[in-house]
């Protein structure tokens, strides 16, 4: 099952670091005033937020093709591990874009009025006050979304990317359900490894963010 470790990781790293640019760009499109780009952030999020990731994988897979052939591009021959890591980091970018948007908003404006009053420009103010505190407000959200996006990895099985949870499935087949329980009850124990993994270093990351900023 460890032979398929390397592509689960891979598949994480990747849809999430996506999925966090995505995430960015929707929260800032959702904050702004401009009605256009307000709508179009509201529409991405509904839309995503209610399809489940196991369908958002699918289309991915089979309607990102067809959509690039619409502009005379073809990535049929695309490895499917791209397909994976898009429809991971789609499924996952409006969860991440509300995490920020609700962070940002947690912040209590007078202190960006503060700020510009004791001389700082809306820049300063913004990369100095407002964001260290909005980062450390949405860190706990963030973390479950990759502890969440952890799990979602085992789903991509369906479009025939062989990672730790297809090859447990393969090893089971092969041994006809012999040892069925004991080849997922390890799976279960490598997957609770790489989250210890993940909370530990959120934890070591946030005790250095909090040191630093203080």
């Amino acid at each position: 099952m460890l032979h398929g470790l390397p592509t689960t990781l891979i598949l994480l790293a990747f849809s999430f670091i996506f999925a966090n640019l995505i995430g960015l760009g929707l929260a800032w499109l959702y904050l702004r005033r401009n009605p256009i780009a307000n709508g179009f952030a509201r529409g991405y999020l509904g839309l995503v937020r209610g399809t489940p990731p196991l369908l958002m994988l699918l289309l991915a897979y089979y309607g990102l093709p067809k959509l690039f052939l619409l502009v005379g591009i073809d990535i049929n021959g695309w490895a499917k591990l791209i397909f994976g890591i898009a429809g991971l980091a789609i499924g996952w970018s409006a969860y991440l874009a509300e995490a920020f948007r609700s962070a940002y908003l947690s912040v209590d404006a007078g202190q960006y009025e503060a700020a510009l009053v004791v001389g700082m420009d809306t820049k300063q103010a913004f990369l100095r006050i407002i964001m260290p505190q909005a980062f450390l407000i949405a860190l706990p959200n963030i973390e479950n979304l990759l502890i969440g996006l952890v799990k979602a990895t085992s789903l991509v099985y369906v479009i025939g990317i062989v990672d730790m949870y297809s090859t447990a499935v393969d090893l089971s087949n092969q041994n006809q359900g012999v040892y069925q329980l004991e080849i997922f009850v390890i799976l279960a124990l490598i997957y609770w490894v790489v989250v210890l993994l993940i909370e530990w270093g959120f934890r070591r990351f946030r005790k250095h963010y909090q040191y630093v900023t203080v």
